[in-house]
């Protein structure tokens, strides 16, 4: 069995099974201090073997790729 390979540019908004390697470059986690910490957001900054960029939001469900 062999996997292809998946790339941002393959992905289509919803839900979606496949798998993208890529390369975590940036990692920020907004928390509220006010509420014991509670994490109000995560945004992360992927790049893929094609140096595509995919900025995601992962609690309101957001991407951007560029």
């Amino acid at each position: 069995m062999s996997i292809s390979r998946v790339f941002f540019s393959d992905l289509k908004s919803g839900k979606c099974s496949s798998v993208v390697e890529a390369r975590l470059l940036w990692f920020w986690e907004a928390r509220n201090v006010k509420r014991g910490g509670e994490l109000m957001w995560v945004d992360m900054l992927l790049m893929d073997v094609n140096v595509s960029l995919i900025l995601l939001d992962l609690l309101r469900s957001v991407y951007v790729i560029f």
